[in-house]
């Protein structure tokens, strides 16, 4: 029996295959360079002070712009603002690599990761929200994260071994070659959903509907400690690229392996039950990375724990997203993708400037993942 006859109900139509093309592709992509970010400001002289303030600025500029990438995808079309979000990565990564050179970047470049975000996000929630059937949303999420999971197997280990031996430049170069071209797919058919407008009524109307996923999204604070401090953290201790890269990839292998079952699971259980279980044993992971050990085995451990519990919880968790982003057609979908692209960069702003505080009062850095965790557990408030 194939993966699709045995995971799926219907067959998957064009759209939700391209998009899981364009989704592996980006996610190498990605994880070629994603992981080593935050640890290229870091070995560039910036303090994790610092760099925290780095994200407050990217969350800060997504906050403004996102409602002007919901219009421009509501208008030309959720693959056209697909590809431009590319395009400004690109930018973006330029801009990065060039702040040894010019430190001002510094201020410029979170500008362009925030324009990223507000073209790709709204359009691409709402794309998949509009193109999984209800019936089996869950596995289709499920599915959806695995290909994903493959890029991020994929993508540390090579990344790692690039920056190793050849060095960032070479490393940023082709991850943006391969970034640019993870768009192709998505043209395969014609863009769709693209005659209806993002309007603040709708918006609001969400807001109204919603209240308590505003404060339940918040619990994308342990994404902002993976994408910054984290990979740091795992730096510092085995201070080699490749090692990090090994590492990372070994994780989120762990992480894979029951993307699956769980999305199988999420359509025939409460996703609400899920996802409030999940969640506060995922925030537990974080309040006990003081239990981290300076040994490579026990980052990997911690690292594996982390990927493997946010994929579990992530299924349920965008399943219902998309199933409130789905109730209403595209004018509601829009809205509700920047509702919650909205919400979670106000989470991930309260967290770098708790973070902020922490570390600017000589706290450890195991403090601030325990607030993360404590903030991750809001997870659970989301219906």
């Amino acid at each position: 029996m194939s993966l699709q006859h045995h995971y799926f109900t219907y067959r998957l139509n064009a759209e939700a295959r391209e998009i899981y093309w364009h989704s592996f592709l980006n996610s190498v992509a990605l994880s070629l360079v994603f992981i080593f970010e935050p640890i290229f400001l870091y070995t560039r002289g910036y303090s994790l002070t610092q760099i925290m303030w780095f994200y407050v600025q990217v969350y800060a500029w997504y906050v403004i712009l996102i409602s002007f990438g919901a219009k421009f995808a509501s208008r030309y079309g959720y693959k056209h603002s697909i590809f431009l979000s590319n395009i400004f990565y690109v930018v973006y990564w330029v801009l990065l690599f060039s702040i040894e050179a010019h430190p001002y970047l510094f201020f410029a470049a979170p500008v362009f990761f925030a324009l990223q975000k507000s073209w790709f996000w709204p359009a691409y929630d709402a794309d998949i929200a509009l193109s999984s059937p209800p019936i089996q949303r869950g596995r289709e999420i499920g599915a959806l994260f695995s290909i994903i999971q493959l890029g991020l197997i994929i993508g540390p280990f090579v990344g790692g071994f690039i920056s190793h031996a050849f060095g960032f430049i070479t490393l940023f170069i082709m991850a943006s070659a391969l970034m640019l071209f993870s768009a192709y797919p998505l043209f395969k058919s014609p863009d769709i959903h693209a005659r209806h407008t993002f309007r603040l009524k709708n918006l609001w109307a969400v807001f109204q509907n919603h209240r308590i996923n505003f404060l339940g999204y918040w619990g994308y604070a342990e994404d902002l400690m993976v994408m910054s401090l984290w990979p740091i953290f795992i730096y510092i201790t085995v201070s080699d690229f490749f090692q990090v890269g090994v590492i990372s990839t070994i994780a989120a292998v762990i992480g894979t392996v029951v993307m699956l079952y769980i999305g199988k699971l999420t359509d025939r259980q409460n996703k609400g039950r899920l996802i409030e279980l999940s969640s506060i044993f995922y925030g537990l992971t974080w309040c006990l990375r003081f239990l981290v050990g300076g040994t490579i085995g026990s980052v990997l451990a911690f690292d594996a724990l982390t990927k493997g519990s946010k994929d579990t919880l992530n299924v349920p968790m965008i399943s219902l997203t998309f199933e409130h982003a789905a109730k209403r057609g595209p004018d509601y979908a829009i809205a509700y993708s920047v509702f919650y692209e909205f919400s979670l960069s106000i989470g991930k702003i309260v967290t770098a400037l708790l973070a902020i505080v922490l570390l600017s009062a000589g706290a450890s850095i195991f403090w601030v993942f325990a607030m993360a965790g404590v903030l991750t557990m809001f997870y659970s408030l989301l219906k």
